[in-house]
């Protein structure tokens, strides 16, 4: 549902085009994104979506590496980039007057890139110390422990950087064929949020993809799910950190199932006044960082919650998140949580959309993965309608009998925790 101010255009060479008009906006946030990340790959070139991100930046058939930051950093302007597990993005935010010119480079990353061999040599020790900064920080390290036990079998079990192993053996010919692939084979969205003229920008995108065919490469996706479980022990660690998750496939739940999902993950660990952390942190002083989170793929959610305290204490911690789960499928939404809940996910909605960064990302990521745009109004409906009884039902239904994954990074010869045994909720529970 498109409104006055969003309009998209598809080019004949199956580029889309969608414009946020932002009138009073003296900025503009402008960007390409290709829906092609690691879960895409592998095993055997995992982490080539991220080696091609971080290379376009090496230089192009006409910008140097210095050149592509410079042309947008000597006007006061950012030039970023980033992959998932889903999709890869690049995006410039600048003076509204400067709009045009982001997206030519943008666009020069994209058609131009040279992946010369020297400079594919050098960006290669730049990821592996990359990747050693991931395994040292042990949040990092347990969210790809956890996607690997829970997803295996398929590409969302892939860490997004690849590993050394994996890296190393990227070569220029797999390089060269992404290349290949973002200008023939896959299809490319150019979002822009901002004081920006929606035809100028299509105008422009038909000048600088004129290299790009219609996409037609199917690329494969597959979702499994399992009870994995995968623990770790590093000798400088304190700590014991865990991720625990679960997933639900798309196919099985109603289309207002996410908004249901996004008041649950609020109430459970989404800021200080949330179930796990008033239990955990505030009343029992079991970790200083908890929370939830909300992952959302092409097929399927996915939730889990994170957690960092000491080795002795993580099962009592564990079980008091399992308590504050089944408490809320058992008991529902306590007097007043629901409408507090809907409130703060209306007006966190409506600060995050002043910014033209938000709102580019956001015209990005709807599209990759709903697969259309919806309006703040639609979306104020869509939370507003929400009933507890509904809610409560629909979590209710996706959470028992569920098949839950866990991961820990602990301490070297720390104590193996008895985590997964009982995580589970009953019909009975409802």
């Amino acid at each position: 549902m498109l409104n006055q101010l969003i309009q998209k255009t598809e080019l004949d060479n199956g580029v889309i085009v969608i414009t946020d008009y932002m009138p009073e906006a003296y900025s503009a946030t402008i960007g390409a994104w290709i829906p092609r990340g690691s879960r895409h790959e592998t095993e055997e070139v995992n982490g080539l979506s991220h080696f091609y991100e971080h290379l376009v930046f090496k230089g192009t058939e006409t910008r140097t590496s210095l050149q592509i930051v410079r042309e947008l950093e000597d006007l006061g302007g950012s030039l970023d980039a980033y992959t998932t597990r889903q999709e890869t993005g690049f995006f410039a935010q600048v003076s509204r007057d400067d709009a045009l010119l982001a997206l030519d480079v943008v666009g020069d990353l994209l058609m131009n890139p040279l992946f010369k061999k020297a400079e594919i040599e050098k960006e290669r020790k730049v990821i592996i110390e990359e990747i050693k900064t991931y395994d040292d920080i042990a949040e990092e390290r347990v969210g790809d422990l956890f996607n690997e036990a829970h997803f295996q079998g398929s590409g969302l079990s892939m860490p997004i950087a690849g590993t050394i192993k994996s890296v190393k053996k990227i070569s220029q010919n797999d390089l060269l064929e992404y290349r290949r692939q973002v200008i023939e084979d896959l299809p490319i969205y150019v979002c822009a949020a901002g004081n920006v003229d929606h035809q100028e920008v299509v105008d422009k995108c038909i000048q600088i993809f004129q290299k790009k065919k219609k996409a037609g490469l199917q690329l494969p996706i597959s979702y499994t799910a399992d009870s994995g479980f995968k623990v770790i022990g590093k000798q400088e660690l304190q700590q014991s950190s865990l991720y625990l998750g679960t997933s639900f496939l798309k196919e099985t739940l109603p289309l207002d199932f996410r908004y249901a999902f996004s008041i649950f993950n609020v109430a459970m660990g989404s800021g200080m006044s949330s179930r796990l952390f008033q239990k955990i942190r505030e009343k029992h002083g079991l970790a200083y960082s908890v929370y939830s989170m909300t992952d959302i793929y092409e097929e399927c959610y996915g939730w889990g919650v994170s957690l960092a305290t000491a080795p002795k204490r993580l099962e009592k911690a564990v079980s008091l998140v399992h308590y504050e789960i089944g408490h809320f499928l058992k008991n529902g939404f306590m007097p007043g949580e629901l409408e507090r809940i809907k409130q703060s996910i209306l007006s966190s909605m409506k600060i995050s959309a002043d910014g033209t960064e938000k709102r580019a990302l956001r015209l990005a990521e709807q599209q990759l993965y709903l697969g259309r745009y919806y309006s703040m109004q639609e979306m104020e409906e869509g939370i507003s309608q929400m009933t507890s009884t509904h809610i409560v039902e629909l979590m209710r239904s996706v959470f028992q009998n569920n098949c839950w994954a866990a991961a820990v990074v602990q301490p070297a010869h720390g104590k193996h925790p008895n985590i997964l045994n009982s995580f589970h909720f009953k019909p009975e529970l409802s």
